[in-house]
């Protein structure tokens, strides 16, 4: 029997296992650092206050993480798979184009709104920390890539005007980037519906001008 999977000998179908313990503490200690930063920047976290919030002892963290940077870009990709998996039909141009990325920018408004704090930090220290601005580089950098490469296909399929893809493809991510962060950085969080209504009508306007119009009068329907 697997580690992942049971069979239920009645019914034959297979049902997640519970998660390990190893799972749990990895999942509380993160959480821990979602709600620290919350309030406070990473300059001010440290190991011993981060587990001191938790039941676990300070040597526990090093079973999971190397140091706080690790944590940092830990915390960062789980915030990565989230909007990758969100805006994967649009990325592998499955289906209708407009209706794809309708559905992935409400994702990506969903999860920074759910983890907006995470994304200011890492952005607030990467200027004077260059291991988190490799972090934080190595993020956008890796939407731009796929971004552009969906651009190239709607080009091509006559969809989309024509013009150099990254560069454009770097600009929306980066204004997603900066505005995401102050609505849901920190204190008092925007409405999702204003925020993804104004990501929504810059994408249309820049990737799908031909039918903007007709498309903008449907967000948030």
């Amino acid at each position: 029997m697997s580690d992942t999977f049971a069979t239920d000998s009645a019914s034959k179908s297979v049902r997640p296992m519970p998660p390990s313990k190893a799972a749990i503490t990895r999942s509380a200690i993160l959480d821990a650092g979602s709600v620290f930063l919350e309030t406070r920047p990473f300059r001010d976290l440290t190991v011993g206050g981060l587990m001191a919030t938790t039941e676990y002892s300070r040597p526990t963290f090093y079973l999971y993480f190397n140091d706080l940077h690790g944590f940092m870009e830990t915390l960062l990709d789980e915030v990565k798979v989230g909007i990758v998996e969100g805006a994967r039909a649009w990325l592998s141009n499955e289906g209708d184009a407009v209706g794809g990325l309708r559905q992935s920018l409400t994702t990506l408004v969903d999860v920074a709104h759910q983890h907006g704090p995470i994304l200011k930090a890492v952005a607030d220290a990467a200027p004077g920390d260059a291991r988190l601005e490799r972090v934080w580089e190595m993020f956008l950098g890796s939407f731009d890539e796929v971004v552009s490469a969906r651009i190239a296909q709607d080009q091509a399929a006559g969809l989309t005007p024509d013009f150099e893809p990254l560069p454009v493809a770097r600009a929306l991510n980066r204004m997603d980037a900066g505005m995401l962060i102050q609505a849901f950085g920190s204190g008092e969080k925007a409405p999702k519906d204003v925020v993804l209504s104004a990501i929504m009508r810059v994408w249309l306007s820049t990737l799908y001008p031909f039918d903007a119009a007709a498309s903008i009068e449907q967000i948030g329907r």
